[in-house]
């Protein structure tokens, strides 16, 4: 039904209402009263105190394997060197101590003397690369980062080129250690043939050991290799 507007008492039409539309689009609202809404936000976000990622951050480098940061990176693993630091300094002390109580093989005390100055060297060189490694991971510059990453790579090519030398020292060791064997005298003192009990004994049983954890780490090795062949099979 339609609408007529009501004459005034005047008798003239009342004039009807212009009426403006506006559009607002998303971040902006109509306020009475206060800022906008957009503004007034805005404001709330900047002065808040939320974590934002920095510049330093992003260029951060990680070049280690997970597994090798892990372990390299650990307390544990420096515990263990620690540990193993007493095999090298028992060698070094009883070659320094029983040096001239070996006339039938002058050379062991001597092959007792590098072995555990060079022991103490490389454990020592080990734990150089475990603090370069953490240091490494906890910079947050490209510059620190490469300055850490250099640092490991000399230092484990020191430590190979040491390696390659105790292999050839530990070769000598064998000759001189089971070459005397047959010929040591551990009671006359003024024999060509004597030998100290604790030094040969010692230096005899160092190479035995060594043998046992190079075969026990290969079947270990081995152990590992199959079982994770087995798996990577199975799945």
């Amino acid at each position: 039904m339609a609408q007529y507007p009501i004459p005034n008492s005047s008798g003239q039409r009342q004039p009807e209402p212009i009426e403006f539309t506006r559009t607002f689009n998303a971040i902006q609202r109509p306020s009475v009263g206060g800022p906008q809404f957009s503004t007034f936000f805005d404001e709330r976000i900047k002065n808040s105190k939320l974590p934002r990622p920095t510049q330093a951050t992003d260029k951060r480098i990680n070049f280690l394997p997970p597994v090798l940061s892990l372990i390299l990176g650990s307390n544990y693993f420096l515990t263990v060197l620690c540990i193993i630091l007493i095999v090298p300094i028992l060698e070094l002390t009883i070659g320094l101590v029983f040096q001239d109580k070996c006339p039938a093989e002058t050379n062991i005390p001597k092959y007792l003397i590098v072995t555990g100055a060079c022991g103490i060297v490389a454990i020592a060189l080990t734990v150089a690369i475990v603090i370069s490694i953490k240091c490494c991971i906890k910079q947050d510059s490209i510059a620190g980062s490469c300055i850490s990453a250099c640092v490991i790579g000399v230092i484990v090519l020191i430590i190979l080129l040491m390696c390659v030398f105790l292999f050839a020292w530990f070769i000598a060791g064998n000759v001189w250690v089971f070459g005397a064997q047959n010929k040591v005298d551990f009671d006359n003192e003024r024999s060509p043939n004597y030998c100290h009990s604790t030094l040969y004994n010692f230096a005899f049983w160092i190479i035995i050991l060594t043998y046992i954890m190079t075969v026990v780490t290969c079947c270990l090795s081995c152990c590992r290799a199959c079982f994770g062949s087995i798996s990577t099979l199975k799945a």
